[in-house]
């Protein structure tokens, strides 16, 4: 006979209960599941009312979710009071900002943060509920709660990689598609933080004001040198073309980066480090992504920006894979054919332009 658990972050009634309303949704119970659903809502006259509160809460996401895609955007506000243009549909909202929120909720690669019974260890993994996540996640961008806006953005196209951007004490940048940036020079700091995307820049010496690249939890910080900075699906990564940087982490020093040495942050947080060839450093500026045992993830997210609408979720419980290979940024429909051939893997397409990534 088969033993039933529930997942591990289970840790209430309330929990079982959206866990029993996930797996109700669409799937028969086998008999071990039946019998310890059963248990469950007998052990307490509470448990039925928790679990018909949670079925409605799934089932009115998707509803919300499909109401707030039709919704034209008029001018004036709603009669419920919500401004109209708040009320943006599926097709206009911040897609690449819902990815960095999945993976902020765990949603893409697991952690505590993700929602109870979402991905219990013992059943597969099912598109429909990363699907209901993005709905979720869809619904906070439409009641406003958005990241504050970029000060430098870097369009979805090609034709974006051979911009030089100026900035004011005489350093320049070089941004991918997709690439969001902050800005704050002032009189004694020069900071730019790479919310998502991947720069190359060189850097205007000033020896009073050395220049500080945030990347997730990284710092990279520079005097006068070039270097390449990335923060792309949570993956930060420094590469450096000619003199000096150095690498931390709030305020506890990492390493000094020199010519031809790069540093990345792993999937589970570790710093690794490594050398590459100097000719390679930020290939995309010639129009290839070169990737060497490259999360897939991460690939992902350089790519998505110049496939129109489309945003990548991967199915979690296929394990971690590295890249390796050359791209053609103008062929980036050929780079994803090519990714699941090579890697054994498929996508299946669902509304709002999601593709949901799994092993054959």
């Amino acid at each position: 006979m088969t033993e039933f658990r529930y997942p591990l972050d289970c840790k209430s009634d309330e929990d079982i209960a959206d866990f029993w309303a996930i797996r109700l949704d669409g799937d028969v119970l086998a008999p071990f599941e039946q019998t310890a659903f059963d248990s469950w809502q007998a052990k307490s006259p509470n448990n039925a009312a928790l679990l018909q509160h949670a079925r409605q809460t799934w089932h009115s996401m998707e509803i919300a979710a499909a109401d707030n895609k039709a919704q034209p955007r008029d001018a004036g506000r709603s009669s419920s009071g919500v401004s109209n243009d708040m009320r943006r549909p599926l097709e206009e909202t911040d897609l690449a900002g819902i990815r960095d929120d999945l993976e902020r909720l765990g949603a893409l690669g697991g952690g505590a943060g993700r929602f109870p019974g979402m991905r219990p260890i013992n059943r597969r993994f099912r598109p429909m509920l990363a699907l209901a996540t993005c709905m979720v996640i869809v619904g906070l961008f439409v009641l406003g709660a958005v990241r504050p806006d970029p000060d430098l953005v870097a369009e979805n196209s090609i034709s974006t990689i051979s911009q030089i951007h100026d900035l004011a004490d005489g350093s320049q940048i070089w941004m991918e598609p997709g690439t969001r940036l902050n800005i704050d020079f002032t009189q004694q700091a020069r900071d730019i933080i790479v919310l998502q995307g991947g720069i190359y820049i060189k850097v205007a010496k000033d020896a009073e004001r050395p220049l500080r690249v945030t990347i997730g939890g990284l710092i990279a910080q520079a005097v006068g040198t070039e270097f390449a900075a990335s923060n792309w699906a949570g993956h930060p990564r420094v590469e450096v073309r000619e003199g000096v940087v150095d690498l931390g982490s709030r305020d506890v020093r990492l390493a000094r980066l020199s010519a031809g040495q790069t540093a990345w942050q792993g999937t589970k947080g570790d710093m690794r480090y490594g050398a590459y060839d100097i000719d390679r450093l930020a290939a995309w500026r010639e129009g290839r992504w070169i990737a060497q045992d490259m999360p897939l993830e991460e690939l992902l997210a350089k790519i998505a920006p110049l496939m129109a609408d489309e945003s990548y979720v991967l199915d979690p419980l296929m394990g971690d894979v590295y890249v390796t290979g050359s791209f053609d940024l103008t062929k980036p429909q050929s780079a994803i054919a090519a990714l699941l051939g090579a890697y054994g893997l498929k996508k299946q397409s669902f509304p709002g332009g999601f593709e949901i990534i799994s092993k054959n």
